[in-house]
């Protein structure tokens, strides 16, 4: 859910911050107060359209940061696993604009608006515009309506969800060997590949080798030239030897080794000096002695190194790839060669998945219609309640076996009828934004404790309606908050009595500049409220408004409790 919202610099509000409660948070406020301005904040910071014109007049940025709880948010949870992101008990979505560009962040780390989208998507519920609900979404009405009649069809369900997985794992399967003239083209192609790179006798490790005999081939005149000059410079000539001067010191220190022992160690320091340097000419010698230069075995190493380059760009990025790919090759080329007889045996196994597949998926359907038909009754008596006597509501199911998806053969949609006589229409189709709200409250009533999003903001679900109406949109807000975090933009009186959180939205106008304000309420500030949105003034306004909000409050803790 969420806890915090912070907004920055959106059309008149400069900054402000808002803390909402688990239960029923109430907005009201004057007409023109900027109470939209709160639903724009949330779908923006939700992924929303960026509307530049949002931007405060005179600020060079606009910000929205949300704060959200996930202590039971699955939904959410799982996509942050999709996304690589850390699992943490708490998310924030931020995201900025300006004239030139915009940022997202989630958790601090600058995200693509994509990965907001779908995050917001598991996380808020806008109810009463046609952005961010999951309602309208055609593709959840059978998520839905499976939730609804859970208990009824969960034990088919995973019976068929077994039985689907393994029709798609044959047809995975049988897709993995093709037409016959695919065979052909791809047995040809293996064996194509397999011959080639069977034909070089690769070795492990011959690469490394190949390249240091190439190196040095490629440079054997300067290393024969590096080598003489070496041993030049330790023999010298007659009158200069490195020989001579190490034997001329070792001479003059002899000597004096038998007055001082201390010299003794030097005496054979230079010893072992004139040993190994007379090593080391030996070795040069024999090194140039023993230098092989063939150019028909130059040319064998610069062939072999070609070759294993050119298997490396068709088969692998090293010798060992290489290698491994070819063993594969040979397992696929003797699976394919040997098709024939696995294609019919799983030909017949899908055959038979598939007749398993639509007996369970025709008796879901049938639990399906059987459920929607209580999800009717229970959604007219609903909209009944809340002012929309004669809405007709019908949860279509159109089956077709052809159409097997994962769940089962239907295709389910939401229709409703909103008044007597016209016909029934798609809920995105529903123009009057009063009556999309209502419909969705009455469905939220319902489907609350099924829907895996937490938070549910309500946009004016009261508009257009009064009196007992009121009261019943009231109590039916304070039922749904019971189970989800509601935040509820209102007119009504009978709702401001009902919140257990609520914050007042103001406008003033100071040295021509104009802003929006928002105060949270205390328990005296909310009873003004409900008086001012009960019309009512002075001492029995106050009296109605005190009234009417410890009524709510009875109310509400008893509705919460039978429950």
């Amino acid at each position: 859910m969420i806890k915090q919202l912070h907004i920055r610099n959106i059309a008149l509000i400069e900054d402000c911050t808002l803390d909402f409660g688990e239960k029923l948070n109430v907005l009201s406020g004057e007409t023109g107060a900027g109470k939209s301005i709160i639903i724009d904040s949330l779908g923006f910071v939700l992924g929303a359209r960026a509307d530049k014109t949002l931007i405060r007049h005179g600020a060079s940025f606009a910000s929205v940061e949300a704060v959200f709880e996930l202590t039971d948010c699955p939904g959410t949870r799982e996509k942050m696993r999709a996304f690589g992101m850390e699992e943490e008990d708490v998310l924030i979505l931020s995201r900025t604009m300006s004239d030139t560009k915009s940022e997202v962040r989630l958790n601090g780390r600058i995200s693509p608006l994509s990965m907001l989208k779908e995050l917001g998507a598991t996380l808020v519920d806008i109810l009463g515009q046609h952005e961010n609900q999951s309602l309208l979404s055609v593709s959840s009405h059978i998520e839905l309506l499976d939730k609804y009649g859970e208990s009824a069809i969960a034990e088919l369900s995973t019976a068929y969800s077994t039985q689907y997985e393994r029709y798609r794992e044959i047809e995975r399967t049988l897709s993995s060997f093709g037409d016959p003239a695919e065979r052909a083209r791809r047995l040809d192609l293996l064996k194509y590949q397999i011959d080639e790179i069977t034909a070089a006798e690769l070795k492990e490790g011959e690469e490394e080798s190949l390249l240091a005999d190439r190196e040095r081939f490629r440079n054997s005149e300067k290393i024969l030239n590096a080598v003489a000059a070496s041993s030049s410079a330790l023999e010298g000539d007659d009158n200069f030897s490195m020989q001579g001067v190490i034997s001329l010191a070792m001479s003059a220190l002899r000597q004096a080794t038998n007055y001082d022992p201390l010299l003794e160690a030097l005496y054979g320091r230079l010893d072992s000096a004139y040993t190994e340097l007379n090593d080391i000419l030996d070795e040069l010698h024999s090194y140039t002695d023993s230098f092989d230069f063939d150019d028909a075995k130059a040319d064998f190493v610069e062939k072999r190194v070609d070759l294993i380059r050119s298997l490396k760009r068709k088969y692998g990025a090293t010798v060992d790839e290489i290698l491994s790919n070819l063993e594969k090759y040979r397992e696929e080329y003797i699976r394919l060669s040997d098709s024939d007889d696995e294609i019919q045996r799983l030909e017949k196994e899908k055959e038979n998945t598939y007749t398993r597949l639509l007996s369970l998926a025709h008796k879901i359907s049938e639990i399906r219609r059987k459920t929607a038909l209580s999800l009717k009754k229970e959604i007219e008596k609903e909209l009944s309640e809340l002012g929309m006597k004669g809405s007709v509501f019908e949860c279509t199911i159109d089956s077709d076996d052809a159409f097997i998806t994962e769940k089962g053969c239907d295709k389910v949609e939401f229709m409703i009828s909103p008044n007597p006589g016209e016909p029934l229409r798609p809920l995105s189709k529903i123009i009057s934004g009063g009556e999309m709200s209502r419909f969705m409250l009455a469905i939220k009533v319902i489907t609350a404790r099924l829907d895996m999003i937490q938070t549910l903001v309500f946009d004016e679900v009261d508009a257009g309606i009064s009196g007992k109406i009121g009261e019943v949109v009231a109590e039916k807000l304070a039922l749904v908050s019971d189970l989800r975090q509601v935040i509820a933009i209102t007119h009504l009186p009978q709702v401001a009595a009902m919140s257990d959180d609520h914050y007042l939205i103001e406008k003033s106008t100071e040295n021509m500049v104009t802003r929006t304000y928002l105060t949270k309420l205390d328990e005296e500030g909310v009873e003004k409220e409900v008086e001012r949105l009960s019309a009512g003034a002075g001492i029995y306004g106050s009296l109605h408004a005190k009234e009417l909000r410890s009524l709510a409050l009875e109310k509400k803790s008893a509705l919460r409790k039978n429950r």
